[in-house]
């Protein structure tokens, strides 16, 4: 970290205790390698309390400081005696000011001492704060001589830049703190942020060469992953009333939206929340990773959530297991439809999506009042989501409608609309929208706040892309939006700021009509902290064990490509790579199950065990242990793996008339193919059928640019582009 980060978690109201020392400490240190956090809760690990210090200080030469500020005047505090104060005409009789900023001390360093990597690492200190009382007072009534206040009170007089600096500057001296390499400064950020749940790095066989990929895995696997900034206030901020995240694949939507659920549960037992998403095969994942993350808060390992009142929902749900659906339909007193109603209602076979779309619609329109079923909902996987959902949702909220919802839109694979409040919610009698995400104006001819009381946005960009390398990212985004395709873009963002609000730098050209008209062209990179995946550092360590993260590999035949693919996972397996690392999908076509089948032969016949997911598997678990996965891409999406093989990529380009696709959708279905990737994405396919790999090498060839030709949204059959309000800015 190059520079100073302040960050609120609480709102700062003016002219309080908090709020002066606050804007102290930042001028008093804005220019230095520190990191500070206004109300961040810390959990001890016996779990037994839980801690809010007022002010953290983080601070690369001066070690951790934890501040406890009172906004008591010299009149409040009638005596002192060791650590408890009497108070005198505030609202409790008694303090404990030193004992709360020490205990917050201890709590923080039970957390950075409990990991290796940042044991050691950190001095700490502790002071209190009292912005509102003067040194002279101070002084008059005797508090300055007494042991347990010695050293350890900041006082109205130390708040100018200057003097605070100095005050901890002297403190710091004490107790030196150790000089810390970049590396050990970023580990002890990311562990005073909350490292997020992750394995024990596997362990590489004796004589394993270093050029082996398997390196690559486990380095990965040994870093410290942790919350960036924009993530801390998603997950740690609780939102009164609805918000929508928007992000690329592998920002960390799905976590943060899980943190923030077992934050929410922990701090709030009685709470019904409702976890909700789209495919199937993600259900264990969620339950577990919520579950980590309530014994990280708890410090109980054995601790468990009560899913009686965090509930984690499949949108549809089925017989065997309640969804998000079935359970508002029964309350409702209506009787839930499946699938296989909606195609005989209709007299059609439709897709899952097409059939979700119409059951929705149909429960919306029979129900008069819905009841009130939840304080909270998230919504995983919005994009996939029809707008009859989000307005069940929203009716059967308690106030203040807590509706969190996420989307990716370049993820939609059956639902080519996103979710925007407006066309969504629709607008009240007075006509202002239902749900408001800042920006829109208000009777008085002001603008509505984008900002929660609390500090929360009321909509979140997230551009940082922390799954899917660069490179793979870029060629995701070129098939999906068809930057490179002959006939010119299909989808995407035609304007400066939404480029770059999905974490690119627009190099030369632009999105003019001048430019379309004459077909200019248009050349775009993405920027490093947009992708801050360790691979695409300039000071990797194992670029030669890495390779390429992208292949391109095309074949005359799909017997001649399964024969290939099942060779490679066998050398794969050789290498060292567990079978829980790879995964085959791919965008979906002909005779698809045929496909895997014939593919799952060939493994077995080289003693490869796999599994096709959701054939092999009941419909809600995605992998096996020790066997690799094959999937069809609407199992597959939400998943992830340290190697992908997106197998039958011709498909990309290939809509199946039978199922009434557009080639926007297969473009769809090919991103989230490309993006199930954590390090190598292999595409294969059969080369003439489709001009895809041509994109995908001139990708190749260009990068770490990306070169095409301007396009409006007049040209587009899918616009990206966001709303231009206030609230998005």
């Amino acid at each position: 970290m190059a520079s100073a980060r302040f960050q609120n978690f609480e709102s700062l109201n003016p002219n309080t205790a908090e709020r002066r020392f606050w804007e102290a400490l930042h001028d008093a240190f804005e220019k230095d390698q520190c990191l500070a956090y206004f109300r961040f809760p810390i959990y001890r690990p016996s779990g037994s309390v839980h801690r809010v210090p007022d002010v953290i200080l983080l601070h690369r030469s001066h070690g951790l400081w934890i501040f406890e500020v009172k906004g008591c005047g010299i009149s409040n505090v009638h005596a002192i005696a060791g650590a408890i104060w009497t108070m005198a005409d505030w609202h409790s009789e008694e303090e404990q000011p030193t004992a709360q900023a020490e205990d917050g001390m201890y709590a923080i360093q039970s957390r950075l001492t409990e990991r290796r990597e940042t044991r050691g690492l950190l001095n700490f200190h502790y002071r209190v704060v009292l912005p509102m009382i003067s040194s002279p007072q101070w002084t008059e009534k005797g508090f300055d001589v007494l042991p347990s206040t010695s050293g350890v009170i900041v006082l109205q007089n130390d708040l100018a830049p200057a003097k605070l600096r100095q005050k901890i500057e002297d403190g710091a001296r004490e107790h030196p703190q150790r000089s810390l390499s970049d590396e050990q400064w970023s580990l002890a950020c990311a562990a005073l942020g909350g490292p997020l749940p992750s394995k024990e790095p596997r362990e590489i066989p004796t004589g394993t060469s270093v050029q082996s990929p398997v390196r690559v895995i486990q380095y990965m696997e040994s870093r410290l992953r942790s919350l960036d900034e924009q993530q801390l206030k998603i997950a740690y901020l609780v939102p009164e009333g609805p918000q929508r995240i928007r992000g690329l694949a592998g920002t960390g939507k799905t976590m943060l939206f899980a943190k923030r659920a077992a934050l929410m549960h922990r701090e709030h037992p009685e709470w019904r929340i409702a976890f909700v998403f789209f495919t199937r095969s993600l259900y264990e994942q969620i339950l577990s990773i919520i579950k980590q993350f309530f014994v990280e808060l708890s410090g109980d390992e054995k601790s468990e959530p009560d899913w009686q009142n965090l509930q984690v929902l499949h949108a549809w749900g089925a017989k065997e297991r309640k969804g998000f659906y079935r359970t508002v339909a029964i309350r409702s007193g209506n009787q839930p439809m499946a699938k296989h109603d909606a195609d005989r209602e209709l007299g059609v076979r439709l897709s899952p999506s097409q059939g979700f779309r119409h059951i929705c619609d149909k429960l919306e329109a029979s129900v008069l009042k819905f009841p009130v079923l939840y304080d909270a909902i998230f919504i995983d996987e919005g994009q996939d989501l029809p707008p009859s959902f989000y307005r069940i949702a929203h009716h059967v909220l308690a106030d203040p409608r807590r509706l969190y919802w996420a989307y990716d839109e370049a993820q939609g694979i059956g639902n080519l609309t996103v979710p925007r409040p407006k066309e969504v919610f629709g607008l009240r009698s007075d006509g202002f929208p239902v749900i408001d995400l800042g920006g829109n104006k208000l009777p008085d001819g002001s603008r509505s706040s984008p900002v929660y009381p609390g500090g929360a946005r009321k909509a979140e960009s997230m551009k940082a892309c922390y799954r899917t390398p660069r490179q793979i990212l870029m060629a995701a985004h070129a098939i999906n939006m068809g930057l490179l395709r002959e006939g010119g873009a299909l989808q995407g963002v035609s304007n400066k700021d939404e480029w770059e609000r999905i974490g690119y730098n627009i190099q030369s050209g632009d999105f003019s009509p001048a430019s379309v008209k004459e077909g200019r062209t248009v050349t775009v990179t993405r920027e490093p902290t947009s992708n801050p995946h360790p691979i695409d550092s300039t000071d990797f360590p194992l670029a030669e064990a890495l390779g390429s993260p992208l292949t391109v590999k095309t074949f005359s035949s799909e017997a001649e490509e399964r024969d290939w693919i099942s060779s490679q996972i066998q050398e794969d397996l050789r290498l060292g790579f567990s079978p829980w690392d790879l995964l085959v999908t791919g965008p979906s076509g002909d005779k698809e199950e045929n496909y895997f089948l014939a593919l799952q032969a060939l493994l077995k016949a080289r003693r490869i065990p796999s599994v096709i997911a959701g054939v092999d598997t009941n419909a809600d678990v995605f992998r096996r242990e020790g066997h690799v996965t094959l999937s069809s891409i609407f199992r597959a999406k939400g998943n992830e793996s340290w190697k992908v093989y997106a197998c039958r990529f011709d498909y990309a380009t290939r809509p199946l008339s039978w199922k009434d696709e557009s080639e926007l959708e297969k473009r769809n279905e090919a991103f989230v193919a490309l993006t199930r990737t954590r390090l190598w994405c292999v595409v294969t396919g059969v080369e003439s059928k489709s001009k895809v790999f041509h994109e995908l090498r001139t990708v190749l060839e260009q990068s770490p640019h990306l070169s095409f030709k301007a396009f409006n949204q007049q040209s587009l059959k899918r616009v990206n582009d966001e709303e231009l309000m206030p609230a998005f800015q």
